[in-house]
């Protein structure tokens, strides 16, 4: 599905564990709309997982800081 990140309201990224894996989705609120859940895949590390919000975020086009 396609968002135009100009009716993003908020984005919130939800990390569980599944005992093997770090299993991240986003809650993802746009203008007009009830939040909603979208998975953005299982990783094997939490570092994956962090790498991949970061991904998604940039495809958004939002600024990502960079860790230091």
């Amino acid at each position: 599905m396609w968002i135009s990140p100009d009716h993003i309201v908020s984005l919130v990224p939800k990390v569980r564990r599944d005992g093997t894996h770090h299993i991240l989705r986003v809650e993802i609120k746009l203008v007009g709309t009830p939040a909603s859940d979208a998975s953005l895949g299982q990783f094997d590390s939490g570092a994956d997982a962090d790498d991949r919000w970061r991904e998604f975020l940039r495809d958004l086009g939002h600024q990502v800081p960079e860790e230091g």
